[in-house]
């Protein structure tokens, strides 16, 4: 018998950065050609520094061990003409892989940097706008894209150079659920269609398990698991943090004592009977909580808001109306491009508002978390930048002595929340507070954030994640064109909505 071609091989791969942190330890794989492997672990495991390691020309600084091989032969540190288009990457945040200023030309860039041909890279453009549903936006600026475009934009401009492979580092965590159905439905295709092989890096496993043929689970830089998705819920250890990432209908299956292959889709979750039983006998797994609104004044008061970005730009939102109490936790959900982060920066001052009113409480010290959490951070080293006692609290207290900017996303993340909550806010504006985290990592923030509730801190935030949503909010905005359209307790706006739901919501509707 013939052995199956290995496309990728990693051979006993270690990595360290600068001052010793080991990333990756004693990592031996392979990933055969076409395949879609999912990559996941918790914040700060070794995905990112894996899916590096592959591609050359973005290998991180450090100490390696081990080797990679590329279709049998040692991959090179530096890209040369085989390489540069065979491996295709595309990154967690879309706004640092766009490099021009039009659709067109970012279609063409990657192209133009490997030397094609003029004629050659017009064919190819087309295409890819054809191919994606690009054709709209051709002509259209770069900075006028919603999130999902431009994330949608990077992958086409990949796929422009026909590669071989795919590596995808967390290319969802910043889009809403139906723009991160799309991406991940663009993805599919391109490995079904094509047989591109895909190696996905992600948190959120709901939209990627079901189309994956592997999934590889990294613990500390080790491998601790590699199979099909059906049988993760039998090889993750018992008590394993990993074990609240499964899918939906995996947790119920798990939860239901399912041996052996297990659903993974909401599809074969709710046509699987150990799952119908057992939702029908345990509706409080769907994840939603009632909660009682407060009586007291309100400490931040929006009316008719109106704000944009420039007299040239139109405005992105019109009448938007929100209050949120003391010891309230408002959430406001929407799409890419609707006006969330709008909100927050008028609220905190960054952006002028056109008109409507904003009144907070006099005397009230608020605190914002922006998207990209690198803003906040002025030391050189993590432990400088948040009380001893906090870094405690998020698990940070092994990389005090770490640059910032050289931890991962969702470490970055937590190191960002540490230094705000030590200033003891009335107000915390969080802008995608989950965006590169774990879910064991979120369901210990859910938590934090009730305590802090508790206390009498207001909480307004927003965010794509609606698992994240459903566990810590009180209220539920949804923003849309604009304005708030609907606002309601948790447990009734997911059971209402149809895609901006939680997974476990879809997987209960109706049993």
């Amino acid at each position: 018998m013939v052995d199956k071609v290995k496309q990728i091989e990693t051979e006993h791969l270690s990595f360290s950065y600068p001052g010793g942190n080991a990333a990756l330890r004693d990592v031996t794989l392979s990933v055969e050609p076409g395949e879609f492997v999912t990559l996941c672990g918790l914040s700060g495991c070794g995905k990112s520094t894996l899916l590096r390691l592959l591609k050359p020309g973005i290998q991180p600084r450090g100490e390696a061990g081990g080797r990679i091989l590329l279709n049998g032969r040692e991959l090179p540190a530096q890209p040369d003409s085989c390489t540069a288009a065979a491996v295709g990457f595309v990154m967690q945040d879309p706004e640092a892989q766009t490099v021009t200023d039009k659709v067109w030309h970012e279609l063409a860039f990657s192209c133009e940097s490997v030397g094609l041909p003029r004629g050659e890279i017009r064919r190819r453009v087309g295409e890819m706008a054809c191919y994606f549903g690009l054709e709209e936006l051709f002509g259209r600026d770069t900075s006028t894209l919603s999130g999902g475009q431009k994330q949608l934009l990077c992958l086409a401009s990949a796929a422009a150079l026909h590669p071989e492979i795919l590596l995808l580092d967390e290319p969802a965590s910043q889009l809403d659920p139906v723009a991160a159905q799309n991406f991940v439905d663009a993805v599919r295709r391109l490995n079904h269609d094509f047989g591109i092989t895909v190696i996905a890096a992600e948190h959120r496993l709901e939209e990627l398990l079901p189309i994956s043929d592997r999934v590889i689970v990294l613990d500390s830089g080790s491998v601790i698991a590699d199979c099909r998705p059906s049988m993760l819920t039998g090889q993750l250890p018992a008590g394993h943090p990993m074990g609240c990432a499964l899918t939906a209908a995996q947790r119920v299956f798990r939860a239901a004592g399912g041996k052996g292959p297990s659903p993974v889709s909401v599809r074969e979750g709710r046509q699987d009977s150990l799952c119908r039983e057992y939702i029908a006998a345990h509706p409080v797994c769907s994840g939603d909580r009632t909660v009682e609104k407060s009586a007291q004044e309100p400490l931040l008061s929006v009316r008719e808001l109106y704000a944009g970005w420039g007299r040239t730009a139109p405005e992105v939102l019109r009448g938007t109306s929100l209050t949120v109490r003391p010891g309230e936790i408002y959430a406001v959900i929407g799409g890419n491009g609707s006006g969330k982060s709008t909100l927050l920066k008028a609220i905190y001052g960054i952006v002028k508002p056109t008109g409507g009113r904003i009144r907070l409480r006099r005397g009230a010290k608020t605190a914002y978390l922006p998207q990209n959490p690198c803003m906040l951070f002025t030391r050189d080293a993590a432990g400088e930048e948040a009380p001893q006692e906090m870094l405690a609290e998020f698990g940070l207290t092994e990389l005090s002595g770490r640059d910032p900017l050289d931890l991962s996303g969702g470490e970055r993340q937590k190191l960002a929340l540490a230094k705000l909550l030590a200033e003891n806010p009335d107000l915390l504006m969080l802008d995608e507070p989950t965006k590169g985290t774990d879910a064991a990592s979120r369901e210990g923030f859910a938590a934090m954030l009730r305590d802090i509730a508790a206390k009498g801190t207001a909480v307004l935030l927003v965010t794509h994640d609606t698992e994240f949503a459903a566990a810590c909010a009180d209220t539920c905005g949804m923003l849309f064109n604009g304005e708030i359209i609907s606002e309601a307790p948790p447990e009734e706006m997911f059971r209402q909505n149809y895609f901006y739901t939680t997974p476990m919501s879809r997987l209960s509707r109706g049993i």
